[in-house]
């Protein structure tokens, strides 16, 4: 059932503790970065509040500097995250990938992708990929509105055609009946979504060909992506169902040890209770990190079974 989590385990034994530190440090370096942006709205935070007149009123130059700060930290937003924050992302996944390979990952590679040689033709799959995500969101956006709007009418009409034979008569039936459109549209929805999934992970299979092997042409890393997703002898549905029943056991698990911990804490003096629960967050915040970080390397697992069987020659 865990086949991904578990190989995965097992293939980076020895590395899981130091690719975890890495990610945490390379995760805090991007955090730090994203900081700039936020000095600029900063800026014209503290120009607008210091503007202001007697009445508390804004004045226009604080309210112009305010503005100007605000349409320049969000473009450095997206040129740090284009620029900067996406290269250093796939050097991060370069971690993972390594260690599911059974090899002892690098400080380094984070900064792999910004090097010369790398750099520009990471940033032309990244435009790419960022164009694809753009126009499935909105096709995907426009669909579920549409299914929306039908569904909504459907049930609009029934209730107006229920009133006109009685209000008090047809309650019960008009309850069931929204209920079971209700969930009949979720359904619908739900299916609508599927597409996304396997656009992520084509996507994450893209950009691991991109790891692997950059100097391949762009078009032929999309390509190799969508095979190793949707042709390898392990199916992605494999992959999703995994993950979800994964992250369903180890939610109830973690919700009968904190009720457990909770019941405990109840008898403990207040003193206790707020060290203990703050040891409780700690642990909590441990538990999420090795939860995704098994995730993330079921996705490795994944791709390289797949990669493997289909690309042997390339291995």
């Amino acid at each position: 059932m865990f086949q991904f989590q578990l190989d995965y385990f097992r293939n980076g034994q020895g590395f899981h503790l130091k690719t975890i530190l890495l990610s945490i440090i390379a995760s805090v370096i991007m955090f730090l970065l994203m900081l700039i942006p936020g000095i600029s709205i900063l800026i014209g935070v503290i120009s607008l509040i210091s503007s202001r007149d007697f009445f508390g009123e804004p004045s226009g130059a604080g309210i112009a500097i305010f503005m100007l700060s605000i349409l320049i930290g969000f473009l450095l937003t997206i040129i740090l995250y284009i620029f900067v924050l996406v290269p250093l992302s796939y050097g991060l996944l370069k971690f993972y990938k390594d260690t599911d390979l059974g090899i002892n990952p690098r400080f380094n590679d984070l900064f792999m992708f910004l090097k010369k040689g790398s750099y520009v033709k990471t940033l032309k799959l990244t435009v790419i990929i960022g164009l694809i995500c753009i126009a499935m969101s909105i096709a995907v956006s426009i669909v579920v509105s549409i299914v929306q709007l039908i569904f909504y009418a459907i049930f609009g009409t029934s209730m107006a055609l229920m009133l006109e034979s009685g209000f008090s008569e047809n309650t019960g039936v008009m309850s069931v009946s929204y209920v079971v459109i209700m969930l009949f549209m979720i359904l619908i929805l739900f299916a609508l979504y599927i597409p996304l999934y396997y656009l992520i992970i084509f996507i994450a299979n893209t950009i691991l060909v991109h790891i692997d092997q950059r100097s391949l042409p762009t078009l032929t890393k999309f390509s190799i992506g969508w095979n190793i997703t949707s042709k390898g002898p392990h199916n992605a549905w494999k992959l999703l169902f995994s993950n979800i029943i994964y992250v369903v056991v180890l939610a109830i698990i973690i919700g009968i040890l904190a009720g457990i911990f909770a019941m405990i804490l109840s008898f403990m003096p207040t003193a206790l209770q707020i060290i203990f629960g703050i040891l409780g967050f700690i642990l909590y915040i441990i538990f999420l990190i090795a939860m995704n970080y098994f995730i993330y390397g079921s996705i490795m697992n994944f791709y390289h079974k797949n990669k493997n069987a289909l690309y042997p020659k390339n291995n």
